[in-house]
């Protein structure tokens, strides 16, 4: 596989992060957000498929296998990675856990509807950005919206600038890109930024809402 689409700042490989696609360990901060393994609890909504092949595609959330993979590949450097507080948070020591307050129920049984993701953070060089850089993050999900449902976990644009504007210098890296949030805050941002995504749909996706400027439909991507 080769680079799926690239502009000034952005770079958007097609493929295993992991196995095709490695080239996103030579940026500088990871800011990403991979499958957690809730795909069984998933596929109980239609959102993710069974071993059957039935539902919302949502790949390599089965296990948190390739998630783990990732961060022990990353190392020590600089990392923002979200995950659910409905199970095991990733391996290593954080040094700060911050909380995304979803201000709208997220995917999820159990006697509670979660309103909240959980947000890890370890590595030098972040900073605070003014007096309300607070540890919960409020904005909306967006749920209903088109940007929903061409990615069932997509992140608020907004909310991934306001971590990006905390970020070390450098090169920012997702390689779980998805639809895009990370890319495209980051070159709101003026940050150059590479990405891998193994859904060619996605990549499509991104591609072109990158061509077209990196637009905000809504502040969700």
């Amino acid at each position: 596989m080769s680079i799926y689409y690239q502009d000034d700042m952005v770079t958007l490989y097609h493929g295993d992060c992991l196995t095709e696609h490695r080239e996103w360990l030579d940026a500088d901060v990871l800011v990403t957000d991979p499958p957690y393994g809730s795909g069984e609890m998933a596929a109980l909504y239609g959102r993710t498929p069974s071993p059957a092949g039935r539902g919302r595609v949502i790949q390599q959330d089965w296990t948190t296998d390739t998630r783990d993979a990732a961060l022990e590949a990353w190392g020590d450097r600089p990392v923002v990675m979200f995950g659910t507080p409905r199970m095991c948070e990733p391996p290593g020591g954080w040094s700060d856990r911050l909380v995304w307050d979803k201000r709208e129920p997220g995917l999820n049984g159990g006697p509670w509807r979660y309103t909240h993701e959980s947000i890890f953070v370890r590595g030098e060089g972040w900073t605070r950005t003014g007096a309300s850089s607070f540890s919960i993050l409020a904005f909306p999900s967006g749920n209903g919206s088109w940007e929903k449902r061409q990615h069932v976990h997509a992140k608020p644009v907004r909310l991934m600038e306001t971590l990006i504007s905390s970020a070390p210098p450098g090169t920012i890296a997702d390689p779980f890109a998805g639809s895009g949030s990370t890319l495209v805050a980051a070159a709101h941002l003026g940050r150059v930024a590479v990405g891998v995504e193994i859904d060619e749909g996605y990549c499509e996706l991104l591609a072109k809402r990158l061509a077209q400027g990196a637009l905000d439909l809504g502040g969700i991507a």
